[in-house]
């Protein structure tokens, strides 16, 4: 179904475990609406390994079932994550990172008690209130940059990767599109 649509992309040949968000519709609207979001621990401190990445997938999807929220794409990394989301238009980006952190970070905290001191190895005090950095990078992608996006995403973790040209250039600028050139 997927390479007679889109005969540039073969997800099966890549192996990549994401879903292309299409155009969804709502009771008055059709939309397209898709955010990148990333977040750190506190300090960013290297604490999402181990058990921790598979409890958080598991907290993170199921929070983004609970919203409605199609989790088009999700990586984390000892000391980031990277979540890639369609939502309605009626949810908020704020919305969606307020949950996902405040409800992370509590789950997280009751599954691992010692990440309440966020892996250090000397407990000063009573422990930090917070597992997550107060800030969060958002940006929003629309039905062209979402590829982009999710192959961004996919390169975090060193997958291979597939190689398309969504603007078909002219030879002579192939591969000069790099993903992440957006961010500069």
């Amino acid at each position: 179904m997927t390479k007679q649509i889109y005969p540039h992309f073969n997800p099966e040949v890549h192996k990549i475990e994401s879903k292309i968000a299409t155009v969804r519709t709502s009771h008055h609207c059709k939309y397209n609406i898709n955010y990148h979001i990333i977040w750190i621990p506190k300090y960013r401190k290297p604490i999402l390994t181990g058990k921790v990445v598979e409890v958080l997938k598991a907290i993170i999807e199921g929070q983004c079932q609970e919203m409605s929220i199609n989790n088009l794409a999700l990586e984390i990394m000892p000391d980031h994550l990277h979540l890639f989301v369609g939502a309605k238009p009626t949810v908020t980006p704020f919305k969606i990172i307020h949950k996902l952190k405040g409800n992370t970070s509590i789950q997280l905290r009751r599954c691992f008690p010692e990440l309440r001191y966020l892996g250090y190895k000397q407990h000063f005090g009573s422990g930090f209130d917070n597992l997550w950095a107060r800030g969060y990078y958002c940006g929003s992608a629309g039905h062209v940059s979402q590829e982009q996006v999710k192959r961004y995403i996919q390169e975090q973790q060193g997958k291979d990767v597939f190689e398309y040209d969504i603007y078909r250039c002219p030879t002579e600028l192939k591969g000069q599109l790099k993903i992440g050139d957006f961010l500069n």
